[in-house]
């Protein structure tokens, strides 16, 4: 799996995308990046400069991840997971056990609403899908509708103007295969769940569902942000990545 390489200090981070991200999801971050870290981004099987592997499943992707780890090799590593990519970051903490290892979950589902399941209904799932995101009519349609999720500013739908559509139904069917949050019962690690104030209501409804798995959890509101709070509140999610006392007076759910 690529991996990318930000800065040399002894602290690290291990970026992991979301659905149609890539190693560039996390570079507004580098701008806040102190001196004394390492952040890795990656870009995951079937993204960016990382082949895609046959077939695109839980286990294939969660073991390059783990791999990933086995490289950076610090017992004290950061997983800053986004959207889709937090799913993974716990399914790697779960198998690992490392117990000093932490968590960043950004935005977060606890569950795959409906709205998701729906492209992984066959035949008129994938018709679902092509209609949404590999048409640029949808593309733009469906960006409009979210305008509640997401600052003027931020586009949902731009990412999937470049990506293989194939590679991206097989993610949404991995993040579904997830079923719910209690498979991460009882992981111990740190974790902070960040989430935009105006996102998704399922993620919002997540949120208890995340306090009752996960023993050592706090919930981190950004309040100027949606979905997307990587562009739309950097500033503030990197002060909580980097600095895992340092809340950016944001509030715990």
């Amino acid at each position: 799996m690529n991996l990318e390489q930000h800065g040399a200090g002894p602290r690290t981070f291990l970026g992991i995308h979301g659905w149609a991200g890539n190693h560039r999801t996390f570079r507004r971050l580098l701008a806040h990046q102190p001196a004394d870290t390492t952040f890795f981004t990656c870009d995951l099987p079937g993204y960016g400069d990382t082949p895609r592997t046959a077939p695109i499943d839980r286990a294939a992707v969660t073991t390059a991840i783990v791999e990933a780890m086995e490289r950076i090799a610090d017992p004290h590593l950061t997983l800053v997971g986004n959207c889709g990519g937090a799913l993974l970051a716990l399914e790697a903490l779960r198998l690992t056990s490392g117990p000093d290892h932490r968590a960043v979950l950004i935005d977060p589902f606890a569950y795959p609403p409906l709205y998701f399941r729906i492209f992984t209904w066959g035949a008129l799932g994938r018709f679902a899908y092509l209609t949404t995101f590999a048409n640029p009519l949808g593309r733009g349609l469906t960006n409009g509708a979210l305008v509640r999720k997401r600052s003027g500013a931020t586009n949902l739908t731009r990412a999937f103007q470049s990506i293989d559509h194939e590679t991206a139904l097989d993610y949404i069917r991995l993040y579904c295969g997830f079923a719910h949050a209690a498979r991460f019962a009882g992981v111990p690690n740190p974790v902070d769940i960040v989430y935009g104030a105006r996102t998704f209501a399922a993620i919002r409804r997540s949120l208890p569902l995340w306090r009752q798995t996960l023993p050592n959890v706090r919930c981190l509101e950004l309040r100027d942000a949606g979905h997307e709070p990587i562009r739309e509140a950097t500033e503030s999610l990197a002060a909580i990545i980097f600095d895992a006392s340092a809340p950016a007076g944001d509030a715990p759910c």
